[in-house]
């Protein structure tokens, strides 16, 4: 089951997550940018995507990896990829996630882009959320793992119109990931680390170092990512 909450309610209640989202607020904040905004008298539009830019971030150690499973075809990966990511939440004793992007941006992209993954993905996205523009958050017990991987999958895979970075956040705060276009897992904890490399390893994940690529694809495109 999914419940919609607000971003703000977020920020409220979940200290360290509300930190992650002001530090790479911070760093996306580019004053030129936001000049060019003014010159269109639409300045609020800037301030409602930097949502909590202003506000001041707490201090704490934080643990990156990038992760990823050895598959390559494309149409088992998110069964295989919930199915990993369910071990590993429940290992950690996680039952529900948070999810929510680095900037305030609707969910819903390009609806002109008709590939077929990515259709699916925005009709499921639809009966979530009851409509057809979403910019807030979700939160969901990880029995639904499964529908939220194969929608994030494929948006973040076929739709750079939408945020960069959706997070999933487990709501005590202890880790954070995202899928990346490539399917891949970019993992960090806060303050220790319970995910080591070589118990990854054993939970059959491979450690990404170095250039990401696509394993779904011989020549490196994505097929159906579109810019809109």
């Amino acid at each position: 089951m999914t419940q919609l909450i607000t971003r703000k309610e977020i920020f409220q209640s979940k200290k360290r997550i509300a930190s992650e989202i002001i530090k790479i607020q911070q760093s996306f904040y580019d004053d030129e940018l936001l000049q060019s905004y003014k010159d269109d008298n639409e300045e609020h539009l800037y301030w409602e995507m930097f949502d909590t830019v202003k506000a001041e971030p707490e201090s704490y150690s934080t643990h990156h990896k990038i992760i990823g499973l050895n598959h390559s075809d494309i149409d088992t990966y998110t069964g295989l990829l919930t199915q990993q990511l369910h071990l590993l939440l429940s290992g950690a004793g996680i039952k529900e996630l948070i999810i929510l992007s680095h900037l305030k941006l609707d969910f819903f992209g390009n609806r002109e882009n008709r590939f077929e993954p990515l259709v699916k993905s925005y009709k499921q996205l639809e009966k979530i959320t009851g409509t057809t523009t979403y910019k807030e958050a979700f939160r969901f017990n990880i029995d639904s793992l499964g529908e939220w991987v194969n929608i994030l999958f494929w948006i973040s895979r076929c739709d750079p119109s939408v945020s960069d970075y959706i997070f999933l956040f487990d709501p005590t705060e202890k880790i954070q990931f995202f899928i990346c276009k490539y399917g891949n897992i970019h993992f960090a904890e806060f303050d220790n680390e319970q995910f080591t490399a070589a118990k990854l390893n054993k939970l059959g994940w491979t450690i990404i170092e170095g250039q990401e690529f696509d394993n779904f694809s011989s020549d490196g495109k994505i097929s159906g990512r579109q810019i809109k």
